[in-house]
């Protein structure tokens, strides 16, 4: 398999009625792929996984990977709150053609150090497909921190990291202590720029799923032209979405708006989200227009 980077989109989950819009989820994979992402990642935090029952989980990803047909790479989330259920979802990601999985350390019972170190260490042993390591203290509660992830990039298929802290010194500590054997994908919506800069190889993003060409682009100004100038002229453009999306706290509701309005399935979020007023809304309609959201070709 090829190596990951660029910017990897993390799907919503439409519901219609309390069950998985399947039609919609379809077309909104093969739109992101035509508008150039380079890869997908169902089942994320974004993609209200939690929420979901296993046969749901299920479907979602066949689903995803049938629309995608190898296209373009799929990373399954795969975390559970037990080491034995994550392999299991890794084994199930890998016989549904996922090319590598997401993991998020569990997040109700709160592993020290070593027990990440021995969660991790046994998921990579017994995967069959590249691991991503999802490091996101704010959800999970579990801060995984560059000295763990050093001890981490010598294990067999322990091949990435999605460094959410919050902290831009992260990418540095982590280069320096992992001696860059451990590829970093920035997961802050509002720090992508500096995040290449400071050498992330991809963006696993949740603006993908509105601003996709966008989101690319930024990735290609920074890492593959080299300038940033231009770069931060569209970054400027994109942040107070960016900024919305990460800080707000709803974040399923806001994307769900805006794919209906540009004529992609939203659908509802799953209970007890309760969807956006009329206040939020007509913020997010200026924010569409300002960002040059429009309707999907």
């Amino acid at each position: 398999m090829r190596n990951l980077e660029g910017v990897f989109v993390v799907l919503t989950t439409p519901f219609t009625h309390g069950d998985v819009n399947y039609s919609g989820l379809r077309s909104n994979v093969a739109w992101l792929i035509e508008q150039g992402v380079h890869g997908i990642i169902p089942l994320g935090s974004t993609g209200e996984f939690a929420s979901l029952n296993d046969d749901q989980r299920s479907h979602i990803l066949h689903a995803v990977v049938e629309v995608a047909d190898g296209q373009v790479p799929i990373v399954a989330g795969a975390g559970a709150e037990t080491t034995e259920k994550t392999v299991r979802n890794i084994e199930e990601a890998a016989a549904a053609g996922a090319s590598a999985v997401l993991v998020i350390p569990p997040w109700y019972y709160s592993p020290n150090p070593e027990e990440q170190l021995a969660h991790y260490t046994r998921i990579g042993e017994t995967s069959s497909i590249p691991v991503m390591v999802y490091n996101n203290p704010f959800t999970s509660k579990v801060d995984i921190e560059p000295a763990t992830l050093a001890k981490l990039a010598g294990v067999a298929n322990i091949d990435y990291v999605k460094e959410s802290s919050g902290n831009i010194r992260r990418i540095a500590e982590i280069r320096i202590l992992t001696e860059d054997r451990l590829p970093i994908f920035c997961g802050w919506e509002d720090m992508a720029f500096e995040s290449f800069v400071m050498g992330a190889v991809g963006w696993v993003c949740v603006i993908g799923n509105v601003m996709p060409k966008q989101a690319v682009r930024l990735f290609d100004l920074i890492r593959h032209e080299n300038d940033l100038p231009a770069a931060w002229e569209l970054y400027k453009k994109m942040l107070p979405l960016l900024q919305y999306l990460e800080y707000r706290g709803r974040t399923q509701q806001a994307l769900k708006y805006m794919l209906d309005k540009m004529g992609l399935c939203g659908g509802e979020s799953s209970s007890p989200k309760l969807p956006l007023n009329s206040k939020e809304m007509a913020e997010l309609d200026r924010m569409m227009i300002t960002s040059g959201i429009t309707r999907a070709a």
